[in-house]
């Protein structure tokens, strides 16, 4: 079965329909560290959260920014200064989990959510910070989906539409780590246009790209790092694949991530 189909139907489990014991979450107090650690065992969308707790241990961050909401992002609002999360609502996923996600963390003030409409033409008023979009985002998800292939050979506008709003992102706000981790399949493509612009980029998922494989569903094996950007593999679970900038600022904590990622094996704690 496709791995977005069984987390969609994940997600309505959580968010209300039953699905063997797993009980409907009514509030966000209920995501708890030991929920999480269930969560990554059991389907390992959680799985990145312990590869956080590291960065976070290690390097103050203020501006935190996430393509893909999901249950980890009441993980990032109790770490962070601010969250910014940014949900893509096309024909292909629509708004229901974002709606989801603003009705558990709605009261966190540190939070800004942003629905990013892709030719998407139904009710927008529900969000209270959106952004629209050309169909092109939505074509070119659709294209790596189905294809595998890499649309901006064909349209490349969504490429410097993107572009464009992930960097007024970061010129309103000093983003210290960027997470990718987002619903539709050009995820490749967000980590490629975060650098140089976010010091430390994560992306979930990525196990396809440390196995070399050229095929894959997220366009993670067009990531192409620049010279000033050190990669750095965890091999646990779905697999998490983290950059941070080679500068003086960041060394220990590359050296702390590769002693971790070189060491990390699930464990009592996680």
């Amino acid at each position: 079965m496709n791995k977005i189909l069984i987390f969609l139907i994940y997600l309505i489990a959580l968010s209300g329909k039953m699905v063997g014991d797993q009980k409907k979450i009514t509030s966000s107090d209920e995501l708890t560290m030991s929920f999480f650690k269930e969560v990554a065992h059991r389907t390992g969308y959680t799985d990145h959260i312990p590869h956080f707790s590291k960065i976070f241990e290690n390097y103050p961050v203020r501006n935190f920014l996430e393509f893909g909401l999901g249950l980890s992002t009441k993980y990032f609002l109790d770490c962070c200064e601010k969250v910014i999360s940014v949900e893509f609502v096309t024909p292909g996923g629509g708004p229901d989990w974002i709606k989801e996600c603003i009705r558990l963390y709605d009261g966190y003030t540190n939070w800004q959510p942003i629905a990013y409409f892709s030719d998407y033409s139904g009710d927008t008023s529900w969000s209270k910070h959106s952004f629209f979009g050309s169909n092109e985002v939505y074509k070119a998800a659709a294209y790596q989906c189905t294809q595998h292939k890499n649309y901006a050979l064909i349209n490349n506008s969504y490429m410097s539409e993107l572009d464009g709003f992930i960097t007024d992102l970061v010129n309103e706000n000093e983003v210290d780590v960027a997470f990718v981790d987002a619903g539709i399949y050009i995820r490749g493509d967000f980590v490629q246009l975060l650098f140089n612009k976010v010091p430390i980029i994560v992306a979930h998922d990525a196990r396809c790209r440390a196995k070399g494989e050229k095929d894959d569903v997220y366009a993670y094996s067009r990531v192409s790092p620049p010279e000033n950007y050190e990669e750095i593999f965890i091999d646990i679970g779905m697999g998490t694949m983290i950059w941070v900038e080679k500068s003086e600022e960041f060394l220990t904590l590359r050296n702390i991530l590769k002693k971790y990622a070189h060491e990390k094996k699930w464990s009592e704690g996680w």
